[in-house]
């Protein structure tokens, strides 16, 4: 029974303690400071910021403990002295304070990021929009930087890429293109009549969207070697692509339909004989394989794919060694 009084000071004692650490962990984020851009744009920007970097973590200072009076518009802190000052004020770890400026047809989004007891900026960018409709890209943008540590203006994602940056008003959700792929096939387990390598060239047809890349090769794919041709009637591939950035990783299947012919050459063949036996055969096909995407912001990409490919017959009239073996292309697409 004595105890329980001073168990219930101590546990005060650590609260209050603790309060003031976890104020200290909290980012201010001040009213942007408006020239030619309309108070209520510059609201909507700062909370759009607000939530892009809660979503990343960042602990902020909650608007209902905010003091009232911070000025707005064009009086609103755009400098270290008063971004300190009202940091100072409220007890932030940091304090986040730019501006919205517009110039032409442009606006400026200039933002900045002071820590408590510094003079300078920890973090510092400038990004530009020409439409307000595009400034919730670049407050994403800016937020992506912020939490890397870093300036972001020149780091675009396929969802933070603006006007100026495109001949389109936005990168479409969903992109449709066609590419050239090159490259060699690599047969396994004395697959392929036992050649070694198989040069292979196919144009694809390519549906890009955010997260799923489906390519498509009718009629136009072709692998050879010698008397040994593998031609696409028609191919599916679909995968999970990895990353939003100008480089992308991708994972997918895929099935197909090809007409094979599969020549095998017979060594130390007697002079009347033929010295190489072939058999034809069109069959289903399959692919697992892995890739990349290079450029994926801009009108060209380039890609980088490598399969496993495997044709579902044995070939039993030339040894039964079957058709399969890796695949490595690049080409691009639009």
């Amino acid at each position: 029974m004595i105890r329980q009084p001073w168990f219930g000071v101590l546990a005060l004692s650590t609260i209050g303690m603790l309060s003031p650490v976890a104020t200290a962990a909290q980012t201010l984020v001040l009213p942007l400071r408006t020239v030619g851009v309309s108070d209520t744009t510059a609201a909507v920007v700062q909370s759009l910021l607000e939530g892009e970097l809660e979503s990343r973590g960042i602990v902020l200072f909650p608007a209902s403990q905010r003091a009232a009076d911070l000025p707005i518009g064009d009086a609103a802190c755009d400098d270290a002295v008063c971004a300190a000052a009202a940091g100072e004020s409220h007890g932030a770890s940091q304090v986040i304070y730019g501006s919205l400026s517009r110039l032409g047809d442009k606006i400026i989004f200039r933002i900045r990021a002071l820590r408590s007891g510094d003079t300078a900026p920890s973090y510092m960018d400038q990004l530009t929009s020409t439409t307000e409709e595009d400034l919730d890209a670049v407050v994403r943008r800016a937020a992506d930087g912020f939490a890397a540590g870093r300036g972001n203006a020149d780091h675009a994602t396929v969802e933070t890429v603006t006007r100026e940056e495109t001949f389109e008003p936005r990168r479409r959700a969903n992109r449709r293109g066609v590419g050239l792929r090159a490259g060699f096939l690599f047969p396994v387990a004395d697959s392929y009549g036992a050649v070694d390598r198989l040069t292979s060239l196919r144009l694809a047809f390519k549906y890009e969207s955010r997260d799923y890349l489906l390519e498509s090769t009718p009629l136009l794919g072709i692998t050879w070697r010698g008397e040994t041709v593998d031609w696409t009637i028609l191919d599916l591939f679909g995968a999970r692509i990895f990353g939003l950035g100008d480089v992308s990783t991708y994972v997918g299947v895929g099935l197909g339909v090809h007409a094979l012919n599969v020549e095998k050459h017979i060594p130390d063949a007697p002079y009347e004989y033929d010295s190489s036996i072939s058999q034809t055969m069109t069959t289903l096909t399959a692919d697992v394989g892995l890739g990349l995407i290079a450029l994926r912001t801009y009108d060209l990409s380039i890609i980088v794919d490598v399969r496993y490919h495997y044709v579902w017959a044995d070939f039993n009239a030339i040894g039964g060694d079957g058709a399969h073996g890796v695949m490595l292309t690049f080409g691009t697409s639009r």
